[in-house]
């Protein structure tokens, strides 16, 4: 009896020895995620703002009074798509890749704060002025009051 019980457990310990490695990581762990793929995403940003428009060209955005105006190209298009930000709040940039632009017609002295993926301030724009070129890649966050 204490051989069968002994065999027994040997057995059950080959069983678990041979079985824990594979269910340790998920097979989606080991696959690595594509630029291209990231890059068939179109930009985003959240909370949605208050307007979405689509040019052909970054530089030549117009925005409104009271508003952030981004651009960034939509790969998905072909174009820029420009995010009007008025309602004071911190906007979440998605898929932001590459050159865009922006621009501050806020009203009251409004400075926009671009901030990165450590929540660390990366540059502040004060209101006024003309469209101005800007790098996405480090900015993840928008707080535009």
């Amino acid at each position: 009896m204490w051989g069968t019980l002994g065999t027994l457990a040997c057995l059950m310990a080959a069983v678990f020895a041979t079985t824990a490695p594979a269910q340790a990581a998920p097979a989606s762990a080991s696959a690595p995620v594509s630029v291209q793929a990231a890059a068939a995403e179109p930009p985003s940003v959240w909370p949605k703002p208050a307007k979405i428009v689509h040019v052909p060209n970054a530089a030549a955005i117009t925005c409104e009074s009271g508003n952030l105006c981004i651009a960034a190209y939509d790969a998905t298009k072909g174009d820029y798509v420009v995010y009007y930000l008025y309602y004071c709040t911190t906007y979440d940039l998605s898929n932001f890749v590459g050159n865009g632009s922006y621009r501050n017609q806020q009203t009251g002295g409004a400075t926009a704060r671009f901030y990165g993926q450590s929540g660390n301030l990366l540059t502040s724009v004060p209101a006024g002025g003309s469209s101005n070129s800007y790098n996405w890649n480090p900015v993840w966050s928008i707080r535009n009051c």
